[in-house]
């Protein structure tokens, strides 16, 4: 089990917290939520508890964030298992809650594990969730482990709660409902009615997390679908990564919903095992309709990650045709200019004779002899041949060398381009710095 080394701290941070339900007969002893943060605490409040026959012991365990370790040392947890005969299936529970500084299996969820030993019963599940952050306004998915053991032959049960955050609002209703099945009252009639609670807590949050979603979808899908080629552009790149940012999504709450529905069907179908259709049927229907309104999420998730997706892909090929007509323009740009420049240059081929006639006679090794009526000739004409030979050649050699290192001469030649405004850069850049900080370097609260 050396992949648990992650999930636990060496020394306790917060503690072990434990509830213990007692029978009807036994209501006069003191009761209340206990909290155990050393070995020795967990021994002694064991040797007291060999005289007491509990009904319901509940332990709560929790991380500091979603991406920190177990608060509490894997000896203690140890020693709680060992004493309690717990198998050794039961770590692949702890063993999804360790430290991370990525995304690295965030969409990972444990199925319903259900073993029978002797009289016993145990189930272990972990599910995800969407909880609001407390500073408001931002969503983080969570994730909740729990363990649950009933033995038929003495009707005890113990329950084991792994919390994301300390002071969780599943250990929070959990506990006020445990306390309050004390001394016969009604609130709590059976044990397996936890598995319940836990659902109840968690699972209205994704309607609220899917109509976050599509807030944010709803005003780039208008934007995209009003925008027209001919017209200036409202969407851009930008949007595109947005589009693909709430594509993924989609694709992770279609993801985690469907795990939830598979284990509220097992959840259902243990229940119905179990012989609790007629004890306790009001709960099965609650996670039946859990089950129903997690198809039905699921569905609306499916459906907004298509609409992403087709937003998606028109703003895509809206973006290519906008960029095929301003190449389309930078063509017809270019051809009038070649056009322009084959004019000029038929005009320069046109001229170019007789300039270079008229500048070759007007130069001073030539003179009109007035007695003879001819024009004569210096004999250093040889000079001016001899140049225009040597200047020729070094002109043709400098034009073979820029064509075969073209690139280093257009790459000094060649202007800085800005791309964008100094806003829009700088807009986007805290916007990247922004996304990184948040999904790595920080973690979630």
């Amino acid at each position: 089990m050396s992949y648990l080394s992650k999930c636990f701290v060496d020394q306790v941070v917060a503690p072990i917290r434990l509830i213990e339900v007692l029978p009807q007969n036994q209501c006069d002893e003191e009761q209340s939520t206990r909290q155990l943060s050393t070995a020795q605490e967990i021994e002694d409040f064991l040797n007291r508890s060999k005289l007491i026959n509990y009904s319901h012991r509940h332990l709560s365990i929790c991380q500091k964030t979603s991406w920190s370790s177990l608060q509490i040392t894997r000896g203690l947890l140890e020693l709680f298992v060992s004493k309690h005969d717990i198998s050794d299936s039961f770590w692949d529970l702890p063993s999804c809650f360790y430290y991370r500084n990525d995304d690295v299996e965030i969409n990972s969820c444990l199925p319903v594990t259900v073993n029978r030993i002797g009289s016993s019963t145990e189930i272990y599940y972990t599910i995800r969730y969407p909880e609001l952050k407390p500073n408001g306004g931002n969503w983080a998915i969570r994730q909740s482990g729990f363990y649950y053991r009933f033995d038929a032959s003495t009707n005890q049960t113990i329950s084991v709660l792994f919390n994301p955050t300390p002071n969780s609002a599943a250990h929070q209703k959990i506990e006020d409902s445990l306390l309050g099945t004390n001394c016969g009252s009604r609130r709590f009639p059976t044990p397996w009615f936890i598995h319940e609670i836990l659902f109840s807590v968690y699972f209205p949050a994704w309607r609220e997390y899917l109509a976050f979603l599509e807030r944010k979808l709803l005003p780039e899908t208008s934007t995209t679908f009003s925008t027209f080629i001919d017209e200036p552009l409202r969407v851009g790149y930008d949007n595109l990564s947005a589009l693909a940012s709430l594509d993924n999504q989609f694709l992770q709450v279609a993801t985690l919903l469907s795990h939830s529905e598979d284990v509220l069907k097992e959840l259902s179908s243990v229940f119905i095992r179990e012989g609790l259709k007629t004890r306790m049927p009001e709960a099965i229907d609650a996670l039946d309709n859990y089950r129903r309104r997690s198809v039905a999420h699921c569905r609306v998730a499916t459906l907004l990650q298509q609409r992403a997706q087709t937003t998606a892909q028109l703003l895509a090929n809206t973006l290519s045709f906008r960029d095929q007509i301003l190449a389309k323009q930078q063509n017809g740009n270019m051809l009038q200019l070649n056009k322009s420049a084959v004019f000029l240059t038929t005009l320069t081929l046109l001229y170019l004779p007789a300039s270079f006639v008229a500048t070759f006679f007007g130069m001073n090794f030539f003179d009109l002899d007035s007695d003879s009526k001819r024009i004569i000739s210096t004999p250093m004409i040889w000079i001016y041949i001899l140049s225009s030979i040597l200047l020729t050649i070094i002109t043709f050699l400098v034009y073979y060398w820029v064509l075969h290192h073209d690139n280093v001469v257009l790459k000094r030649m060649s202007p800085n381009v800005h791309v964008g405004d100094w806003r829009a850069l700088a807009r986007r850049a805290l916007t990247i710095k922004g996304d990184s900080t948040k999904n790595i370097k920080k973690l979630p609260v």
